[in-house]
């Protein structure tokens, strides 16, 4: 293990450039991946591959690759990061916010002012911390608010001289740079992914986040859980109190540590790894190998040494010192299924609001059998949802969007007055205002909009003609409640020439289009598609 301030330099820029070989390497299997598939496709002859300025050929590409990527990933690395977890500047008219950054001053000056640090807030109930530096020397620290308002002052100090320390010590910057590399693409994508409903989880966004994910989480061999035991001596040589960081690290090892909010690409970042996971509290060549965070229970075990008291006395000075009310004690708690299809919880109805991913159609249970979507709870609904559509902006209309249940937004689309659901991305449209609409379609559309046209079209042709063959009676459980009557809508396509599955209410004259219907109506419309013919077989 190293220990001065030399020997740590040598090895982070030693892992810095192993980083970088193993993206060069990876380069390099990609390309010599897709070059086997061409030449299988154009017919090389197998002498090609014998030929060493292939190879040759092939690794300077990839290098140049992985250099370009090594540049553009680590470029503006602290900004990516505030924009991924939406942290934002402390408030200083806010009294726990100011406190921060009396907090921050003070470790600042106990380290002799060596390096500039900023701090930011990441808005969310979690209680984790993290630190980042990218090349040109910004440093970062940043503090969810739960860390900010459930720890003391001496515990949220030793929190800080933590995170102070990765920076101060320059391992941070390994992290960084393997974070920046893959964690934050994965992290911004798993987040997109997460907002896509469940027949786009096989979207090229999706997969492409999971691949992602995956390369993060493989360059976390090259990140040492010594860093993290380092990082505790130096902060209690900071505070020269081991006693309030090992409090600390009790309270955030026994709460919500921050899964489903910070992406999985950015645990290495991390004081504490958002997802429980038993490597972590697991020792050996294997776990010291692929996890980079050491058990939480081993490092409160050494501070509490250091402190000269056991563990249970920490476990009973760590816990809050709150108490709170009866109705407190008797507010219900909630799991909330999130997108990666994982319970999470339990969460009062103020950490379901903080959620961004909580959407009405989310399942939800009590702890017992009973599993319903958010949006028939009405609880939920009046504390969640109906907050965050007062925080739009926008006129809130009376009507319910037909799938989530929750008032439509009055808005613009193509110049003219639309309502639009909040949470599922659902229109509704007067009928007399569709041509409008249509006439006024921008003449490009993204490559996604396009094929996600040509195939719902060539769909719908064949579930029209199936249709036809053995036409089936509308069973009236399955349509859909007019937003604005009430009454049943009919289930129908647009038209015969652009088949876009809609529902249309004959008695008030409004047509409801799902999350991308109208989009691809437009751009069907705009580019003159048709549907390409199929062989039907008639059964």
């Amino acid at each position: 293990m190293p220990f001065t301030f030399i020997e740590i330099e040598e090895q982070k820029s030693r892992r810095i450039w192993v980083i970088f070989v193993f993206l060069v390497f990876l380069y390099f299997a990609l390309l010599a991946s897709l070059l086997a598939a061409l030449a299988e496709f154009i017919s090389l002859p197998y002498e090609t591959f014998l030929n060493p300025r292939v190879y040759v050929t092939l690794s300077l590409a990839s290098t140049l690759a992985a250099a370009l990527h090594f540049v553009f990933s680590t470029s503006d690395v602290i900004r990516f990061l505030h924009e991924n977890l939406n942290a934002v500047k402390p408030d200083p008219e806010d009294g726990i916010h100011r406190q921060l950054l009396n907090i921050l001053q003070e470790i600042q000056v106990v380290t002799g002012n060596r390096k500039k640090i900023d701090c930011v807030v990441i808005p969310t109930l979690a209680m984790n911390a993290l630190a980042a530096v990218d090349f040109r020397g910004n440093a970062t620290i940043a503090i969810t608010e739960g860390v900010l308002s459930r720890l003391t002052r001496p515990q949220l100090e030793s929190v800080v001289a933590h995170e102070a320390y990765h920076i101060l010590s320059g391992d941070c910057l390994e992290t960084t740079v393997a974070a920046s590399l893959f964690g934050l693409p994965a992290s911004a994508l798993e987040k997109l992914s997460g907002t896509l409903a469940p027949e786009f989880r096989f979207s090229p966004a999706f997969l492409l986040a999971r691949g992602l994910l995956k390369l993060s989480q493989l360059l976390n061999m090259f990140i040492s859980r010594e860093r993290e035991y380092r990082a505790d001596a130096g902060a209690v040589r900071m505070t020269r109190n081991p006693l309030a960081l090992a409090e600390a690290l009790q309270r955030m090892s026994q709460s919500w540590r921050g899964i489903g909010y910070i992406g999985g690409g950015l645990e290495m970042l991390c004081m504490m790894n958002p997802r429980s996971s038993a490597r972590d509290e697991s020792e050996g060549w294997w776990a010291d190998l692929l996890s980079t965070h050491p058990p939480a229970r081993k490092r409160i075990l050494i501070l509490a040494a250091m402190a000269h008291v056991g563990l249970s006395q920490v476990i009973e000075t760590a816990a809050p010192r709150k108490r709170v009310s009866p109705t407190e004690q008797t507010e219900p708690k909630f799991y909330a299924l999130d997108p990666r299809h994982q319970w999470q919880g339990p969460f009062v109805l103020s950490e379901l609001s903080i959620l961004p991913w909580i959407s009405p159609l989310t399942w939800i249970s009590d702890g017992g059998e009973a599993v319903e979507r958010a949006w028939k709870i009405p609880r939920i609904g009046s504390a969640v949802f109906i907050q965050r559509l007062a925080l739009e902006q926008k006129q809130i209309t009376g009507f319910l969007c037909p799938s989530c249940r929750q008032p439509l937004l009055e808005t613009s689309y193509e110049q003219t007055q639309v309502c639009q659901c909040h949470f599922c991305g659902g229109v509704l449209v007067e009928n007399a205002r569709i041509a409008r609409i249509m006439a006024r379609g921008e003449a490009v559309y993204s490559d996604r909009v396009r094929s996600l046209s040509r195939t719902v079209l060539n769909e719908n042709l064949e579930k029209g003609v199936n249709r036809s063959l053995s036409p089936q009676p509308a069973d009236p459980s399955l349509l859909r409640s007019c937003p604005s009557c009430r009454n049943p809508m009919m289930k129908t396509f647009y038209s015969l020439a652009y088949l876009v599955e809609i529902d249309r209410c004959t008695f008030c004259a409004v047509t409801w289009f799902d999350p991308d219907e109208l989009e691809m109506l437009q751009c069907m419309i705009a580019n003159r598609m048709a549907a390409e013919p199929f062989a039907a077989s008639p059964a």
